[in-house]
């Protein structure tokens, strides 16, 4: 009984945010960076970025999808540049993150937003926070 009302507690909490859905967890190779964003509203992870190549991995309206940077501006921390946009065929993805080193080999993002553009313009800005590792 306890553990049917858990998984129905998880499935409720992983609810779309705009068109993202929660990020699976993902491996990392050793030595490889990433940076996992999470939504600060549902607490989800909702995207992965990677330094080289410099992508965006999320799940874009169910769809698992690695997005190639478009553009990127301000002082990179560890090969994550503050600003940076990523676009598919109907939408903009753009990420600015205040990006702190820990001191420890990692980063963390304590301020941070994600504006997604749709195709006729409108828009949806979703507040995140996030942690970068190199494992």
């Amino acid at each position: 009984m306890v553990i049917a009302a858990l998984i129905a507690l998880q499935v409720a909490a992983a609810v779309p945010v705009g068109p993202l859905t929660e990020l699976p967890p993902q491996r990392l190779e050793p030595g490889r960076c990433a940076l996992f964003l999470w939504d600060r509203a549902s607490r989800q992870r909702i995207a992965m970025l990677s330094p080289t190549p410099a992508s965006l991995r999320a799940r874009i309206d169910g769809t698992m999808t690695d997005l190639p940077q478009a553009s990127a501006s301000g002082s990179a921390v560890m090969g994550f540049a503050p600003t940076a946009r990523y676009r598919s065929a109907t939408r903009q993805f753009e990420v600015n993150l205040t990006i702190l080193p820990t001191g420890t080999g990692g980063a963390v993002v304590r301020d941070g937003a994600i504006t997604i553009t749709e195709a006729d313009g409108s828009a949806l800005v979703i507040p995140v926070a996030g942690i970068l590792g190199c494992p």
